[in-house]
């Protein structure tokens, strides 16, 4: 059996190619055939050498048993000792004398001004004042649009309207020659 030789095997199929790896092993197919059979060797001796001889043994018996005698008498009270020398107690340096504390605190508000009561009216003066300036002129808002009077009977009505933009919803005036009724 031969394997085809791969050089970018997907590794989901490397199973695949290393049962058949195992297969042709197994069957003994890989390589040449067989070659003839060598020459038998020489006979081995029929003794073998002697061994080295093992370490010699240690016994040792057991360790005996410990055994103890029974615990003497307490021995007698000894007499008590003589006092210790009372030790000196000198009476330490006086601490620093502590700062001086701060001044007295910062003045007070001034209290408010005295509500006395309020004194007579002057007399007036003869001396107008200045004027004052003069207002911001309002805008012009013109009024509603009249009623249309009655239609002449005459024949010698005649309507010019203005050659300038009146500002006034619904006006006419004349453009150029061309009647616009005004937007305001």
């Amino acid at each position: 059996m031969t394997i085809p030789a791969f050089t970018d095997i997907d590794r989901n199929n490397v199973g695949n190619v290393l049962g058949q790896v195992v297969a042709v092993v197994n069957s003994g197919s890989i390589g040449g055939p067989t070659g003839g059979a060598g020459p038998a060797g020489p006979a081995g001796p029929s003794t073998g050498a002697q061994g080295p001889t093992g370490p010699t043994g240690t016994v040792i018996g057991p360790t005996g048993a410990a055994v103890l005698g029974p615990q003497g008498p307490a021995g007698a009270t000894g007499p008590a000792g003589p006092d210790g020398v009372t030790g000196a107690s000198p009476t330490g340096p006086g601490g620093a004398q502590g700062p001086v504390g701060p001044a007295g605190g910062p003045t007070g508000v001034a209290g408010p001004a005295g509500q006395g009561p309020t004194g007579d009216v002057g007399p007036t003066g003869t001396v107008p004042g200045p004027a004052g300036p003069t207002g911001i002129v309002g805008p012009v808002t013109p009024g509603a649009t009249g009623h249309t009077g009655p239609t002449g009977s005459g024949a010698g009505f005649l309507f010019v309207p203005p050659t300038s933009d009146p500002h006034a919803v619904g006006y006419v005036w004349n453009n150029s020659g061309v009647l616009t009724v005004s937007a305001g």
